[in-house]
């Protein structure tokens, strides 16, 4: 921009001049807006591009962090100071991992270790075992009824009467009564009580 007192000096010297107006503002419009445009410091480029450099380093804002993701840790094969350690423990089961990192020359780490594997396979063989040791109702029942036979013919023959009112106490039905008679071989035979023949029934034997 011109300072004040130069466009002042300007405006003085054209009005000193007597012109008419018109032709007084198309002069000072000649003369001025040149002056003008020149005066007005041309834009710096360097300044330009270090501004839009400062710009594009600002953050724009936080961005989320993606979500940490765990670590898959691989399992390695059973190593030989591994089989070592289970071998010495299978010997000698109340020792405590320093006395078998001892007698396997392995890491106390190591003995540890296999201890864990052995009380793992020790927990899933209960497991199954509790599996395959839960029978079926009807297998149950029939056991009951074989315990009831043996106890109640323990001290010798007994009417068959007797018997079936004893078993119905116990809950043991008459079917699986008679098939807990079947497997143990209970015999039957007629003994003469009071002139009538009642049938008795006594263990084999």
């Amino acid at each position: 921009m011109l300072p004040a007192e130069t466009i002042a000096e300007i405006t003085s010297n054209l009005a000193a001049l007597n012109l008419q107006p018109n032709t007084a503002a198309q002069i000072l419009a000649a003369v001025l807006m040149p002056l003008l445009k020149i005066s007005d410091p041309a834009p710096d480029p360097d300044l330009d591009r270090k501004r839009r450099r400062k710009r594009a380093g600002r953050p724009r804002g936080r961005s989320r962090a993606a979500p940490r993701q765990r670590r898959k840790y691989k399992r390695h094969a059973p190593t030989e100071a591994h089989d070592r350690a289970i071998a010495a423990l299978r010997a000698n089961p109340e020792a405590t991992p320093t006395e078998v990192a001892k007698l396997a020359k392995v890491s106390r780490s190591t003995a540890a270790n296999a201890a864990k594997h052995l009380a793992r396979e020790a927990r899933r063989k209960s497991r199954a075992t509790r599996k395959t040791s839960k029978t079926d109702p009807k297998t149950e029942r029939r056991s009951r009824a074989q315990r009831f036979l043996r106890e109640t013919l323990a001290q010798g023959p007994k009417e068959v009467q007797a018997v079936e009112a004893a078993a119905a106490k116990a809950h043991v039905d008459l079917v699986t009564l008679e098939q807990a008679r079947g497997d143990l071989g209970v015999i039957a035979t007629r003994a003469n009580t009071g002139g009538v023949h009642a049938v008795q029934w006594a263990l084999p034997g």
